[in-house]
């Protein structure tokens, strides 16, 4: 027993001592920071804050689509800067397909992180994706015309281009018309811009084999190209094959009916990826890297001592050329004695008659 009240005594003190301590651990509980030997709480998430969205296949490829065509246009306007607005630098064209793509693209990520699909925005995805071959097709047409303007009369007339741009901007505007009414909810307007759709594909085949054709005769043809010039020459041959599948995808978005992995407004993305932005990717880049390592299109035109008025770089053949930019007078020139074309040029009447009106 003394013993044990002789241990109540000693024990005392420490409860007493654990008992304080305990009302301060319970005090600082209270308080709004939590002691660090407290255990770690999980609150729970506030409502109101962001949650991550998981893109589907179709935003994946509106991702990349984005991703890629993004930088391509500020190359591209770089690269139209350097050479020009005219229609036969087709980088222009590649600009107004990358502001497509751009346009499409984030039309669809926005549907697909909204989880909303307006009529507009399916529209403007539709749209934007039907018409992707007319600007590949200009392009090149327009790389084919520079090239076939240096090679002369050994070239392509500059007719025939002519009338392939009036197609192709037909064609164009056949694409636009038939996406439209393709969307539309009244079947008669379906079936009208599924017609549209059929003629546009039609024609953009017609354009792409002419293109081609054109392009085999310039390679047969490949001694009479500018030096200059055939490093875009090589560009439009490697672009060719991959242009093939992008027009057999556009004929077959066009004749597809529902159901089917090409139909107009529900293609496979699949499908989707591997003929349809895979070449566009790559005609894309030749072109771009083409459209770098080719120096800028010197026009050079003669005249007979005339003055170039709007500044381009003219070569005259009447004489030297002097600090105002006219050329200089034909008295100027070293005198030379002209060669008789016949021996009609020696009989003493031509003589006479030449030196009456001043000639040598």
């Amino acid at each position: 027993m003394a013993l044990t009240s002789q241990c109540g005594l000693h024990r005392a003190p420490y409860q007493s001592a654990k008992a304080s301590s305990q009302a301060v651990h319970h005090s600082h509980n209270d308080l709004p920071f939590h002691h660090p030997s407290s255990p770690i709480q999980h609150l729970p998430r506030p409502s109101n804050l962001p949650t991550t969205t998981m893109l589907g296949p179709k935003g994946d490829l509106a991702a990349a689509e984005l991703a890629f065509f993004a930088p391509a246009f500020l190359i591209g306007i770089y690269i139209v800067f350097r050479h020009g607005f005219t229609r036969q630098m087709g980088w222009v064209y590649i600009v107004i397909l990358a502001i497509l793509r751009i346009v499409g693209a984030a039309a669809t990520l926005d549907m697909e992180i909204t989880s909303t699909a307006s009529t507009a925005l399916l529209e403007t995805a539709a749209i934007t994706s039907a018409v992707g071959t007319a600007p590949l097709l200009l392009a090149l047409m327009g790389f084919l015309e520079r090239i076939n303007t240096g090679m002369e009369h050994k070239g392509t007339p500059c007719l025939a281009f002519r009338l392939l741009h009036l197609v192709s901007l037909a064609a164009l505007v056949l694409a636009i018309i038939g996406g439209i009414d393709r969307m539309d909810s009244s079947a008669s307007e379906v079936s009208t811009g599924k017609t549209l759709s059929e003629t546009a594909s039609m024609l953009f085949l017609g354009v792409y084999l002419a293109l081609a054709g054109i392009t085999l005769f310039d390679v047969a043809n490949v001694r009479w190209i500018l030096a200059n010039e055939k490093l875009l020459m090589r560009a439009c041959v490697l672009a060719i094959p991959f242009l093939a599948v992008r027009i057999a995808y556009s004929i077959a978005s066009a004749f597809a009916n529902a159901g089917s992995v090409f139909y107009f407004g529900s293609v496979n993305v699949y499908v989707q990826a591997f003929m349809q932005f895979l070449p566009e990717a790559i005609v894309v880049i030749l072109f771009i890297v083409a459209g770098l390592m080719t120096p800028k299109m010197e026009k050079h035109q003669l005249y007979q001592g005339s003055r170039d008025v709007e500044g381009q770089k003219v070569e005259m053949i009447s004489g030297p050329t002097q600090g105002s930019g006219y050329a200089a007078p034909l008295y100027q020139r070293e005198a030379r004695p002209q060669t008789p074309r016949s021996i009609g040029d020696y009989m003493p009447s031509r003589l006479i008659y030449n030196a009456v009106r001043g000639q040598r």
